[in-house]
């Protein structure tokens, strides 16, 4: 079992860092986790060292030396995947992070933390990458051992997420996606990671997302805005160069794709219900430019002419 842990507040070169207590990764499998900030993540890493007799492997792309003041590295078992040649480094070549990992999930037990899959994917592309993934799975599976995989989902596209979340299902802290879920606005699931219902074209259904406010609006709440509309399929491109603006700045950029992708939804219930006055072309074609988020204003029209 994953078991529950609370969220505990961990101070890092004056800022606060929202990390997660000491948890145990069901042994023989293979976990994925979103992380957008690797500080949190040595943050967790650190307290499982100090409570766990768990062996701990991590590989990353961050150098040795700026891990001395996150983590005990006498504790942990640190690699710098890196093209440099050197004590403690590892080169991004597959077969030779496959080669260490086999290594060690062969002797005692413990958890394997392999950073730096959006580096990976640029190197060696989508299919070795996943197929490198589905190794790894058949490898732990029935030793003594976890693989956490942590990444940036926005750094990937949705079809390839979708399948690597089959290979690595998503660690889900309990109560960490209600966390999330009341941040947005929104209602807390029912479960975690449901996957998004399709409708009879095998296109993800929309769903009318509760509004942002101004008021709390940061760019971790925005980022999970992003991979919501992502996950139903919409191009919300024009609304990412908002997490490197002013908080200002962002929300103003974000409040207008917020309209579009509002009016986007309302469209598609409305050719929803008159399908049946539009034809085959004229539906495919109305959906497509839906989730493109383009031709809004001519689709309204060809509704209301109907």
């Amino acid at each position: 079992m994953i078991h529950s842990l609370s969220t505990v507040t961990r101070t890092n070169g004056g800022g606060k860092l929202t990390v997660d207590e000491p948890v145990t990764l069901e042994k023989g499998h293979l976990f994925s986790k979103e992380v957008t900030d690797e500080n949190s993540l040595l943050g967790w890493l650190d307290l499982q060292s100090q409570s766990t007799n768990d062996h701990i492997v991590y590989i990353s792309r961050t150098p040795h030396r700026r891990l001395l003041n996150e983590i005990d590295v006498t504790k942990i078992e640190t690699y710098w995947m890196t093209h440099r040649a050197g004590k403690a480094h590892i080169s991004p070549d597959l077969e030779q992070i496959h080669a260490m990992i086999q290594s060690r999930i062969h002797n005692h037990h413990g958890i394997i933390v392999l950073e730096g899959l959006e580096w990976l994917v640029s190197l060696h592309g989508e299919t070795t990458l996943l197929n490198f993934i589905r190794t790894l799975r058949d490898d732990v599976h029935r030793t003594q051992w976890s693989i956490l995989l942590p990444l940036d989902e926005l750094a990937f596209s949705s079809i390839w997420l979708a399948r690597f979340k089959r290979e690595a299902p998503a660690f889900v802290i309990q109560n960490e996606q209600e966390i999330v879920q009341i941040e947005l606005g929104d209602e807390p699931p029912t479960a975690p990671t449901v996957p998004p219902q399709v409708n009879e074209e095998g296109l993800p259904e929309l769903v009318m997302l509760n509004k942002l406010p101004n008021i709390g609006f940061t760019r971790v709440i925005l980022r999970k805005r992003i991979l919501q509309w992502r996950r139903m399929g919409l191009d919300v491109s024009e609304v990412e160069p908002a997490l490197h603006m002013n908080d200002d700045e962002a929300y103003n950029l974000y409040s207008k794709v917020e309209e579009k992708v509002r009016t986007a939804v309302e469209l598609e219930r409305a050719i929803e219900a008159n399908k049946d006055l539009l034809s085959a072309s004229e539906l495919t074609t109305s959906k497509f430019r839906i989730r493109q988020l383009t031709g809004l204003d001519e689709i309204r029209s060809t509704l209301e002419s109907i």
